[in-house]
C-alpha cells in the first residue's frame, strides 16, 4: 500500500475505549466461567452436590460453545460489532446476576448455561474489533490484548474468588460478580460504537462475503485447514490442562503438611499460584510476541516456535513429575519452583499462539468476516479441550492417588507433548503472510 492510499485510512483514540469495554465484558464472562473451579469444596457444601456436579458448572461453557458458534457468528455478521456482541453482553449481565438469587444447584446450572450461551458472542469478536478500529500494524497487538483480558479473567477468578468466600456462603461473591456484569452491560450499551467514522485499514474498507458462504469457503483454504488442526491440538491441550489442572497436579504431588504448617497456605493456594504463574506468562507472551509478529509481518515462524516449545515444555512437565513421583527429587520446594518456571514459559510460548493464529486466520481468509474464522478456531479449541478432558483426564477424578500416579496422571503429559509435536510438524506446511497481503 503506498502512502497516498494509506492516507485514506485513519485511526481514532476512541478505539482504546472500545477495546477496553470489549475486554472488560469478556473478563467478567471468564470470571463467571471459572468461579466454581476456584472454590470447588465450598461449592460442594453450599449446593450439596458432588465434585463432578460442580465441575459441570465450568464444563458447560465449553460444551455450549459448540452449537452456539455459528449463531454467534451469524449475529455478528448481521447486526454488526456492537449489537452482535451486545447479545452476549446482555446474557452475561442478566444471567450473571441471577446466579446469586438461588441456592438450588440446578437453577445455578441453568444460569451458568445462560452465561455460557453469551460466551461465543464475546470470544468471536476480538479480530473484528481489531479489523474495524485498528491499523494493520496494530491488529495482532489488539487481538492479543483482547486475549489478555480472557486470561486475566481466568486469573482473577482463580485468585480473588476464594477471598470473597471466607465462610461457607457463596451468596456475597455471586452478587459481587453479578453486579459487575450488570454494570458493565450498561456501560457497554451506552459507550460502545460499531465502527469509526472512517475506515481504519483496507481490511475494514471492503464489503465482506456473507457468513454462510464464508463458512464453506474457509475450508477450501489449505492454510486455514492447518490452523484449524493446530487449534484443535494446541488450544485443546491448553483448555484441558487449565480446566482440570488442580486435579492433575494435586493427584501427582501431595503437598506435605509440614510445608502447609510452615507457610500458613492451604494446598489449593499452591496450585492456584502455579496456575496463576502459567496465565501471567501467557499474558506476557501474547502481548510481546504478537507485537514482534506485527512488526515483522510474519506469523508462520511464531506458530512453529509456539508448537515446538509447547511440546518441549509439556515433556519437561512429564520428566519432573516422573522424577518426583519416583522420589529422585525429594524437596517439595525444589519441584514446586521447577513447575512454576516451566509453567511460566509454557504459558508464555503456547498461549501467545492464540492471538497470532486468530489474526493470521482473518488475514488469510479475507474478505470473509473475521468473526467466521475467529469463531471456528475458538470452536475447535473448545472441542479439543472437551475431548481431552473426557478421554484422558475425566476418569482420573475417581481414581486413588497411587493408581493415578502409575497410569493416567503423569503420562498425560506425554500425550500432550505428542499432540503438540504433531502440530509443530503440520505448521511447517503453511504459507506465511506475504502470500496473502492485501493488494490495493
Amino acid at each position: 500500500m503506498n502512502s497516498t492510499e494509506a492516507s485514506n485510512y485513519k485511526v481514532y483514540g476512541y478505539r482504546w475505549v472500545v477495546l477496553l469495554l470489549f475486554g472488560f465484558v469478556t473478563l467478567i464472562n471468564q470470571i463467571i466461567w471459572i468461579t466454581f473451579a476456584a472454590i470447588t469444596p465450598k461449592a460442594m457444601v453450599f449446593y450439596g452436590q458432588s465434585k463432578n456436579a460442580i465441575f459441570w458448572l465450568s464444563l458447560v461453557f465449553m460444551i455450549v460453545y459448540l452449537p452456539m458458534n455459528i449463531p454467534a457468528a451469524l449475529a455478528l455478521d448481521k447486526f454488526g460489532l456492537k449489537w452482535g456482541v451486545g447479545i452476549g453482553v446482555v446474557l452475561t449481565g442478566v444471567f450473571g446476576i441471577l446466579r446469586a438469587v438461588s441456592t438450588q444447584y440446578y437453577w445455578v446450572l441453568i444460569f451458568q448455561i445462560g452465561c455460557a450461551i453469551g460466551q461465543p458472542f464475546l470470544l468471536n469478536s476480538f479480530t473484528k474489533v481489531s479489523s474495524n478500529w485498528f491499523r494493520v500494524e496494530e491488529k495482532a497487538l489488539a487481538t492479543s490484548l483482547g486475549t489478555a483480558f480472557i486470561l486475566i479473567g481466568v486469573l482473577l477468578g482463580m485468585l480473588i474468588t476464594p477471598f470473597l468466600v471466607p465462610g461457607s456462603s457463596l451468596t456475597t461473591m455471586l452478587y459481587i460478580y453479578g453486579g459487575i456484569a450488570l454494570g458493565l452491560m450498561v456501560f457497554y450499551l451506552i459507550f460502545v460504537k460499531d465502527k469509526p467514522p472512517t475506515p481504519a485499514n483496507a481490511y475494514s474498507d471492503h464489503t465482506k462475503v456473507f457468513e454462510t458462504k464464508g463458512t464453506f469457503d474457509l475450508f477450501k483454504n489449505k492454510d486455514f485447514n492447518i490452523l484449524f488442526i493446530l487449534f484443535l491440538f494446541g488450544a485443546g491441550t491448553f483448555n484441558a490442562i487449565s480446566s482440570v489442572m488442580a486435579e492433575v497436579f494435586e493427584s501427582i504431588f501431595e503437598i506435605p503438611q509440614s510445608v502447609i504448617d510452615s507457610t500458613g497456605m492451604a494446598a489449593d493456594d499452591f496450585l492456584g499460584i502455579l496456575g496463576g504463574i502459567m496465565i501471567v506468562g501467557g499474558i506476557a507472551g501474547a502481548i510481546i510476541l504478537s507485537t514482534i509478529s506485527d512488526k515483522m509481518r510474519k506469523r508462520k515462524p511464531f506458530l512453529i516456535a509456539n508448537a515446538i516449545s509447547g511440546a518441549v515444555l509439556t515433556l519437561l512437565f512429564f520428566i519432573f513429575e516422573y522424577l518426583y513421583v519416583h522420589q529422585i527429587i525429594t524437596s517439595f520446594f525444589t519441584v514446586y519452583i521447577i513447575h512454576c518456571v516451566i509453567g511460566f514459559f509454557f504459558g508464555f510460548l503456547l498461549i501467545s499462539a492464540l492471538p497470532i493464529g486468530l489474526t493470521f486466520a482473518a488475514e488469510i481468509t479475507y474478505p470473509m468476516p473475521e468473526e467466521t474464522s475467529n469463531g471456528w478456531l475458538m470452536w475447535v479449541g473448545q472441542l479439543g479441550g472437551i475431548a481431552l478432558i473426557f478421554t484422558v483426564m475425566y476418569g482420573l477424578f475417581n481414581n486413588p492417588i497411587d493408581e493415578a500416579l502409575n497410569t493416567t496422571a503423569v503420562w498425560n503429559f506425554v500425550i500432550y507433548a505428542a499432540i503438540l509435536a504433531i502440530a509443530a510438524i503440520l505448521s511447517f506446511f503453511m504459507n506465511d503472510l506475504d502470500k496473502y497481503e492485501l493488494k490495493q
